[in-house]
């Protein structure tokens, strides 16, 4: 979606439109019924882009929350702004005192305007004024006395708006991790039922991890809005890997993920800053700045199982997944999608048996060799081979022989965790980037 400048006629006119559709959903409304109207605070001549409009979304899904009794709604997408109306059948009083605790529920709702308009076409005021985005003062004060420029003004909302999708980002990182961890039966691995092939891990560290890796995901979003490269992103990735040793008392609960997931999220960062493009491909583009040295000094010296992995089986790991545009963890959100669209029971455990399926699994390579990977992928190809009611059992009977064996599929669950994350961009992002609607 491309951002258009807009002038004073084109705001006058949507003005204009926006007070039709008002009176048009307001005609014939008796006591008891109002009109509420969102629109989005933004200084400035660009009204829409995609960090708006996921705000603006964020707004509706407030707004949906208060589960109100909407008799009529209708949206507008243009260059001139997000706009939504509801006709409700509720006392307009409550529902400005509830629209104004949405307004400061969080920093950028600050950029939210709901408008409740009466039957008459009276608006409803708040009980209490709007404080500035850059100082303490009431917003009106600042506005009268022109105490901040137009750029300090556009200054302060894009902030706003980049720390919010950089929240929202991280937090589906967040939720990612979680999915993953959760999803049951996962063989070898850390799950609801046990620990897997793990001695020193379990479900409360991983979510302690999870809970440490927060701040890191947000900073890799804002980086890819910044446009970094990949040496400021490694370098917060070293921060990250610290944090989340410091969380789990030096257990490696989430270092591969520390790389591919702040690759993923900085690669939506940039296409919420550059207004399009696949968050794959651009995750992709940074990796490849380095991947290649990378991958050299691992033959040369290895210092991770992943190096080592790839010293002696030429196997090159999370690097190498990134830089050729995450294709394992692209099929794994293509097989859960699927799963999840056939209404099959457990889609993620499924997904994650395909992966483990064709992947080359470094974690599996470290702790069984190559005989210990073959023997996965054979099993895993089996299970995902029969019908889908039958697998479950099936991974079941996995999990403990791969037990037994002391076998971890960790890249493969590296892939799901990926998996999800995709979803949710999916999700978030759905209408990010298209043009104008109405």
């Amino acid at each position: 979606m491309k951002s258009y400048s807009v002038d004073l006629e084109q705001m006058l006119a949507a003005r204009d439109r926006r007070a039709d559709i008002q009176n048009r959903m307001l005609a014939g409304a008796g006591p008891g019924r109002c009109l509420v109207c969102l629109t989005m605070n933004i200084a400035g001549e660009i009204k829409r882009t995609p960090m708006i409009r996921m705000l603006f979304d964020a707004g509706v899904e407030k707004f949906k929350a208060q589960g109100f009794s909407i008799t009529e709604e209708y949206f507008l997408d243009e260059a001139s702004g997000c706009e939504a109306f509801w006709l409700l059948d509720e006392d307009g009083a409550g529902v400005k005192a509830l629209m104004e605790d949405i307004e400061d529920s969080f920093p950028a709702a600050r950029l939210f305007d709901f408008d409740v308009i009466m039957p008459d076409g009276v608006k409803l005021s708040r009980a209490a004024g709007r404080r500035c985005l850059i100082c303490d003062a009431y917003a009106a004060e600042c506005a009268r006395s022109r105490r901040h420029g137009l750029e300090e003004v556009k200054k302060a909302t894009a902030d706003l708006l980049k720390t919010f999708c950089a929240v929202r980002l991280a937090d589906a990182a967040h939720e990612s991790l979680l999915d993953e961890l959760y999803t049951t039966p996962k063989p070898g691995l850390v799950d609801k039922n046990n620990n897997g092939a793990h001695s020193d891990m379990d479900a409360v560290l991983f979510e302690r991890s999870a809970d440490a890796l927060v701040p890191y995901f947000e900073d890799a979003a804002r980086l890819g809005m910044e446009r970094c490269g990949i040496g400021l992103l490694r370098e917060r990735g070293i921060k990250a890997e610290e944090e989340m040793f410091a969380a789990t008392g030096g257990v490696n609960t989430h270092k591969g993920l520390v790389y591919s997931m702040g690759l993923l999220i900085a690669g939506m960062g940039r296409c919420l800053a550059e207004e399009g493009g696949s968050c794959i491909e651009q995750a992709a583009a940074l990796a490849r700045e380095d991947a290649e040295e990378r991958l050299r000094k691992a033959l040369d010296a290895p210092v991770t199982n992943g190096g080592a992995a790839y010293k002696a089986y030429g196997a090159r790991g999370a690097t190498g997944e990134a830089a050729a545009g995450f294709p394992h963890a692209v099929y794994c959100f293509e097989q859960l999608a699927f799963y999840r669209e056939s209404s099959c029971s457990g889609p993620a455990s499924l997904a994650l048996c395909d992966s483990m399926a064709s992947l080359e699994d470094t974690n599996l390579l470290h702790r069984g060799g190559r005989e210990g990977l073959e023997y996965v992928q054979h099993e895993a190809e089996r299970i995902s081979g029969m019908p889908a009611e039958e697998r479950t059992d099936a991974l079941h009977a996995l999990d403990r022989e791969l037990i037994a064996r002391g076998l971890s599929p960790g890249g493969s669950a590296d892939m799901l965790a990926l998996a999800f994350l995709l979803e949710h961009w999916r999700n978030i992002s759905s209408d990010l980037f298209t043009e104008e609607r109405e």
